[in-house]
């Protein structure tokens, strides 16, 4: 899956120090951006970047807390540091909470998952609307989570109902200034967030993951930078589900 859409752009994509966010920056790269690899940890958008550069892509690796005003400022900062501008953000950086039924969620998890799942992406949304060039785009991560109820993580599924919110919001004055911003709203993801190895193989063709069956950070991935791209030129204000049919019934019966 190669080609040149994003040839001569810029993109910054947080959470790219694995996952979803890694694949991400990889096929920015790959379809000619330049790309600002941000991640709370380092190590891992460090070697992020070095997997860009071996490729003969361009990448600036950034160390960077989503819920911080400063590093977002330092994230976007490297954009036009580096290259000049900004034309795309995937705001996909994010955490998890441990599983625990509704009346053992504490105050202090609660308050950091809204700081940093939604507040985190407020300020990036923020950003995106002051900075991107005209004709840009911007994808923020939810999750299947924040299109219904999740009884064992409630403070996780409030942030993404959160996000998708502030997504629609956001369209107007997106558009207001030729610009564009989704959301993507993944199920079941086979990335080390959920527990499973990093895998950074790319598919040049992508695998057909079965009914709700688990997807490859890939699978997002191809969906986010297509909302970002031209194609989705009449795409705004959406939250785009990506969860092989995970939410699309009730579950079978055992019979």
């Amino acid at each position: 899956m190669s080609g040149g859409g994003f040839e001569g752009q810029v993109a910054l994509v947080t959470g790219a120090g694995s996952g979803i966010g890694r694949a991400a920056a990889r096929r920015f790269a790959a379809e000619g951006a330049a790309v600002v690899v941000a991640d709370l940890n380092g190590e891992g958008a460090a070697a992020t970047a070095a997997l860009i550069r071996e490729a003969g892509g361009r990448a600036t690796a950034v160390t960077a807390d989503i819920a911080s005003e400063a590093d977002n400022q330092a994230m976007f900062d490297a954009a036009e540091r580096d290259y000049g501008g900004i034309d795309h953000a995937f705001l996909n950086a994010g955490m998890l909470q441990p599983y625990v039924p509704f009346e053992q969620v504490t105050t202090a998890l609660f308050d950091k998952l809204i700081a940093v799942n939604l507040r985190g992406a407020f300020l990036g949304l923020q950003l995106a609307l002051a900075r991107l060039r005209p004709g840009g785009a911007c994808v923020v991560t939810a999750s299947a989570a924040g299109l219904i109820g999740f009884s064992e993580a409630a403070a996780y599924a409030t942030s993404k109902h959160g996000l998708v919110g502030l997504v629609r919001s956001a369209a107007r004055a997106f558009a207001d200034k030729g610009l564009r911003v989704n959301a993507v709203c993944p199920g079941m993801v086979l990335t080390p967030m959920n527990g499973i190895a990093q895998d950074d193989a790319l598919a040049e063709e992508l695998s057909h993951p079965g009914y709700r069956g688990g997807l490859s950070a890939q699978h997002i991935a191809e969906v986010a930078l297509f909302l970002m791209s031209n194609r989705a030129a009449g795409v705004n204000g959406q939250a785009q589900l990506v969860d092989s049919a995970l939410l699309s019934s009730f579950p079978p019966l055992d019979l």
